[in-house]
Order: C-alpha cells, then sequence, then structure tokens
C-alpha cells in the first residue's frame, strides 16, 4: 500500500494488482482521503420519491375550468362518469363536485384512464360523508376506493368485487379538508398517503389489471376536489439499476455532442499504449479488484463500520456474515439495506468479527439519488462506485429481468499517470470538494498525492463515447462486446478512477465468466473507438440535444 502523511492524518492511495495475466501491473483503484478536522459531510437525508411532474399523466387544477368538470382536464384523457345516466360531475366555487346523483345509495365516480402501476392524488377541498378516489376501478362493483367516513372520524380503504364490499385497511385518522389522498400501486402492491404520510398498504391482483382512477362521491355530499393528479408509476429497481433517470449514470447521450479528434490531448492520453515508460492494457477486472454487492435484511447483524482516515464517516447497518470482500487489495464491500433504498460503499475492509469491521472509507448512498459526489462514494472520483458497475443481472440471459442492453453509463479506471492534474494540494474544502484539481464535472475530487502522480491530460470526470458514425457490427466484437459497445455509444463512459498499467472496465463479481472473458478480449478494441466528448456540462449534461435513446423509467417506489 502506498502511503504519504500530510499534517497528522496519514492518507492511503488504493492499490490493486492486475490478474496473473499482467502480473507485474498495478492495476487498483484509489482516492483521497480527507484530514480528520476537515468539515464533516453533509448527511443523506431519508428520501421519499416524490410525484414529479416528469411523469404526470393526467391532472387538473383549480385555474382551468369553466363551469363543466370535464374543463378541469390538463392532460388528454377524457373524463367518465360511473353511472353513465341520472347524475352529473359540475363545478361549484372552482371545484369539482357530484352535481347530481342517480337516486339511488350506491356510490358515484367520475374516472380517467390511468395504468396498472399508477400514483393518484387528491386534494378534498370540503368533505363529504363518503368521498375520496378511486382507482383500478372497472365499474361500480368492481373497483377499489379510498374515502372519508366523517361518522367514524376515520379513512377506509375499500374493495369492491362482484358487488360485495372488503375493508381490508381502516386508518384512524379523522379526515380534515384540506387533506391530501394518494394511493401508490405497483404490481399486487397497494400503498395509502395521507398528506404525504404512508398509512398502510396491502397486497391484492383482483384487479391488478384494471387501470381507471378518478373521484368517488355519494348521495349529492358536498364534497369537493381541488388538485386531481394522476402519475404513472416507475417500474425501474433501484437495486438492479440505481438513480433517477436524469443522473448522468442513467441519462442517454445528447444527439449534439460534440466528439474531439485523436489529436485531443485528453483522448490522445486515453487511447495511449505507451505512457510514462510503461504499457497501457485494457482489461476489465471482474473476480479480483471489482465491486461485490450484498443484501442485508433485518435479521443480519448490526455491524459497526469504523473509518480509519475519518471517524465522521463511521457507520452502522446490517451486514450479512457472509458479504462479499472484494479479492485484492482495494478490498469493496458494498450492503444494499433493507428496505432497498440505500448502499453501504466501503473501502479497504477488514471483517475483525460479523459485528465489527475497519474500513478505509465508507460512505452511505442513496439509490434514489444522483449517485454523485461530494463525499458521496469511495471512488476517487467522488461518486457511487455501484456507478457504471456493470451488473450480473444485465449480463445473465437467465435473469428474469435481462434485457440484453447495459443501458446506462460505464465506469472506467485509467493508468493515473494518464490522469490530469492542474494545481493545489490534497484535501478537501468546507463543501467536501477536492482542493487538488484537474477533475471536471461531474467528478468532485481526485486521488490523494494527484499532485506527484498525475502527468498526463485526462481529467478524473471525463466523459468518453463511441462516435454515432461508427459502425458497431463491424468491429469484429463478440456479442457481449457488441452489448458493451453499444452501451458506450448511447451512454458513454466516465473516468472515475485511477489504475497503474491498464485502462480498466468493472464487472460485478457474480456476472457469467464468459461474460468477462469476452469483455477482456474486446477491451482494446472498445477503447480504440472511444472519444472525449467535449460539451458534456452540468449544464449540458453528456452532451446537449435530444437524447440518442428512449429515457429509463423511473424508479419504483421503495416498498414500506
Amino acid at each position: 500500500m502506498m502511503k504519504s502523511t500530510s499534517g497528522r492524518t496519514q492518507r492511503a492511495a488504493r492499490a490493486a494488482l492486475l490478474p496473473a495475466l499482467f502480473p507485474m501491473l498495478w492495476l487498483g483503484s484509489a482516492c483521497g482521503e480527507p484530514p480528520l478536522d476537515d468539515t464533516r459531510e453533509e448527511p443523506v437525508m431519508t428520501q421519499e420519491q416524490g410525484a414529479s411532474d416528469a411523469n404526470l399523466y393526467d391532472s387538473f387544477t383549480r385555474a382551468n375550468h369553466d363551469s363543466r368538470l370535464y374543463s378541469l382536464e390538463q392532460g388528454v384523457h377524457a373524463w367518465t362518469p360511473n353511472p353513465y345516466w341520472g347524475s352529473a360531475w359540475g363545478i361549484m366555487s372552482g371545484r369539482a363536485y357530484l352535481s347530481k346523483d342517480d337516486g339511488t345509495w350506491m356510490d358515484h365516480y367520475a374516472t380517467v384512464p390511468g395504468s396498472a402501476n399508477v400514483r393518484v392524488m387528491v386534494t378534498l377541498a370540503a368533505l363529504g360523508e363518503f368521498s375520496g378516489l378511486t382507482f383500478r376501478h372497472v365499474d361500480r362493483g368492481n373497483c377499489w376506493k379510498l374515502a372519508t367516513d366523517l361518522g367514524a372520524r376515520k379513512y377506509f380503504l375499500t374493495k369492491y368485487e362482484g358487488y360485495t364490499q372488503y375493508f381490508p385497511l381502516q386508518i384512524e385518522q379523522a379526515p380534515v379538508a384540506g387533506d391530501v389522498l394518494e394511493v401508490r400501486t405497483s404490481g399486487t402492491r397497494i400503498d395509502v398517503y395521507i398528506n404525504g404520510v404512508h398509512k398502510g398498504g396491502v397486497n391484492d391482483a383482483s384487479h391488478q389489471y384494471a387501470t381507471r382512477v378518478g373521484l368517488l362521491a355519494s348521495q349529492d355530499n358536498l364534497a369537493r376536489f381541488d388538485e386531481f393528479k394522476v402519475y404513472t408509476q416507475g417500474t425501474r429497481d433501484a437495486t438492479l439499476q440505481p438513480f433517477t433517470s436524469n443522473s448522468v449514470w442513467n441519462l442517454p447521450i445528447g444527439q449534439e455532442a460534440v466528439y474531439a479528434s485523436t489529436t485531443d490531448p485528453a483522448t490522445r492520453d486515453f487511447l495511449a499504449t505507451w505512457f510514462d515508460n510503461r504499457t497501457i492494457n485494457a482489461w476489465a477486472n471482474w473476480n479480483e479488484y471489482s465491486h461485490p454487492i450484498s443484501f442485508a435484511s433485518t435479521t443480519d447483524p448490526l455491524a459497526t463500520v469504523s473509518d480509519f482516515n475519518d471517524s465522521s464517516r463511521n457507520g452502522t447497518y446490517n451486514v450479512p456474515a457472509t458479504a462479499t470482500i472484494a479479492n485484492g487489495s482495494d478490498k469493496h464491500m458494498h450492503v444494499v439495506n433493507p428496505s432497498r433504498t440505500y448502499i453501504d460503499e466501503a473501502w479497504a475492509t477488514t471483517r475483525q468479527s460479523t459485528t465489527a469491521y475497519t474500513v478505509g472509507r465508507h460512505h452511505k448512498i442513496d439509490l434514489y439519488g444522483s449517485g454523485l459526489g461530494p463525499q458521496n462514494g469511495v471512488r476517487a472520483y467522488g461518486g457511487a462506485a455501484v456507478g457504471g458497475l456493470i451488473r450480473a443481472w444485465e449480463t445473465t440471459p437467465t435473469h428474469p429481468k435481462y434485457t440484453g442492453k447495459i443501458q446506462h453509463a460505464i465506469a472506467l479506471a485509467v493508468d493515473r499517470a494518464q490522469l490530469y492534474y492542474s494545481g493545489g494540494s490534497s484535501g478537501y474544502d468546507s463543501k467536501g470538494y477536492g482542493t487538488a484539481k484537474g477533475y471536471v464535472w461531474p467528478a468532485t475530487e481526485q486521488d490523494w498525492n494527484s499532485e506527484w502522480n498525475y502527468k498526463g491530460n485526462v481529467p478524473m470526470g471525463a466523459y468518453f463515447a463511441i462516435p454515432p458514425s461508427v459502425d458497431i457490427n463491424a468491429q469484429g466484437l463478440t456479442a457481449d462486446g457488441k452489448m458493451v459497445a453499444q452501451a458506450l455509444q448511447d451512454h458513454g463512459a466516465y473516468v472515475t478512477d485511477a489504475t497503474v498499467g491498464a485502462v480498466t472496465f468493472y464487472v460485478e463479481p457474480t456476472a457469467p465468466s464468459t461474460f468477462a472473458a469476452n469483455l477482456r478480449k474486446d477491451a482494446a478494441k472498445l477503447r480504440s473507438l472511444l472519444r472525449r466528448v467535449t460539451n458534456n456540462s452540468a449544464a449540458t449534461p453528456n452532451g446537449p440535444g435530444a437524447r440518442r435513446v428512449p429515457m429509463l423509467p423511473d424508479l419504483a417506489t421503495p416498498q414500506p
């Protein structure tokens, strides 16, 4: 392990060995370590996935109306009253309401098309005895609803099936004007939120493929409705493909991206096969020096993880007794929490016991966040280690979620001598950004001791991609190599770490050995096709313009 001392804190630059194929080449990743008296990083806040207007499917607001319910609509999906005869919905004081019923004691609905996985919200501006929303609606006798019970001072979740009524969930909360009712459905799961607070849920498949959603009122009641919204529910599993759809890790490259020529200093150094008096190979870390991911449950040991470089980064969380620690001196250990919302990343891990670990760096990463720093991951660029990792599920044809595609940007490491240093000493400012410079967005730091080790023109955080003019099918690649090449053309690659002796891809250790072997075979060719994208920035992430391929689905709501 290479070490240097600055002040009273010892910093370690991570190192790792290539497999026996290149026995004399160091191939590790490296990250800086802040002094003990640095400002502590901001804690990761508990994240509640909001109903982003990016998934807005249909809605109404009071600002968009005349005297008819239909005028409230902002989307293109027409309202349908149920029953179709003897009742009417209208507008009073700018709010939707049931203006006339059919003379029965049956519930009345006004619905629009939704989807099987959906989020539907409505604000109750004025209460009625039985008022609220319906979802997974077929007709009055076959549907689900969330409604008030003013007499009992509670809300109830009701399933109608063949005109038989069931009450799988009753919420002891007195309804109040202004309450926001929300239901989220995903597969067979139904979850209820009132004013943004989770109130419980059920599993039921009886109406799973019913998709209409809407308003509920009864017997000319006095309910009035504000701000009805329908969102398509996300379907992407954060444990398989984390981070928001517009994170640089998931965002497709822009069609107006500008690709550098091979004479561009960064591209030239990236492509070099001889640099700083040594051969630069192309490789894929897989069985060693990669990033294994383990999944914790609430029954796993509650372990103390002590960061020997910065005690403010210590953590206590569930860690399986058999959690995988990567082979090689980097010794990464990454653990997804039981609720599947965060991943705890660790580098230089030693298991003292099943309840005690020492590490060289630890960070807790929000799987529903961006995956970027500052100080938000154990890679040298300052962000998540799982960002850009080629995962086992996307390379295993028998996996149920396998698509034959890698639909995200890919993480790369380059020889540390190829990397660019522009000035400053290793350390961190008060916001957690590295004070040794040369890195570019989205990186927020670079290796400790970069001032001595970086000699080239490739900035940490540089973005590379295969230009659209390249015919991938004409490159003589294996099928697995073509899959990676397509990802490099559609989503690009980020320089996130340093090695010695190779430009390196990273494959999850549980991926098939055949995939890793094919990628290693094709790695040199893939590198030769890459060019730096020169107009990538925070203002134009992954290049400007329309996206080259469609955006990924939004993340599914974490299950409570």
